[in-house]
């Protein structure tokens, strides 16, 4: 008889750390840690407003071209500066936040200028507006603007290494 007052303080134990702990552990990580990290990729939050603002999705969401919203951007670096290439610089506190693109074959992008943003930033567009790109290859493990036929319109990063091959619709 003396056992069984021992079990049901072990199961009541159990059940407050499954439903209360474990729940406050994980959400109270995602506030302390809100922003992305280097490699997860993000989504575009608000495609009309002034600053670019992201929010995390899974890596493996399909594409843009589907007709989904997954992912439009993979965290390459944070740092005091980012690492060689075309990234999207964004400011996190007193550091920067560098963005690659993960831009679809196929598909075309026109510049935008943010608020938060230093340089103009490439968005999905219409194919006939001034200044559109066309995606023309992916190039993993690379970054050599080089290898594409319009390199001076390709984009290339060191951290993941990636070549974005483009040319003018």
């Amino acid at each position: 008889m003396k056992n069984s007052g021992k079990w049901y303080f072990r199961v009541i134990a159990i059940f407050f750390g499954l439903v209360v702990i474990v729940p406050i552990g994980y959400f109270g990580y995602r506030e302390l840690a809100p922003d992305p990290l280097v490699g997860e990729c993000v989504k575009q939050v608000d495609h009309g407003a002034a600053d670019l603002t992201f929010e995390e999705v899974s890596c493996s969401s399909p594409g843009r071209r589907s007709g989904s919203t997954g992912r439009e951007f993979e965290v390459g670096a944070i740092a005091a500066a980012c690492p060689p290439g075309d990234y999207t610089a964004v400011p996190r506190g007193d550091e920067k936040a560098c963005y690659l693109p993960a831009l679809n074959v196929g598909v075309c992008f026109v510049s935008k200028q943010f608020g938060n943003t230093g340089q103009p930033v490439l968005v999905r567009g219409d194919c006939k507006q001034d200044g559109a790109r066309k995606v023309e290859s992916t190039v993993q493990d690379v970054s050599d603007k080089s290898r594409c036929k319009n390199p001076e319109i390709s984009l290339a990063f060191s951290e993941p290494a990636r070549t974005i091959c483009m040319a003018k619709p």
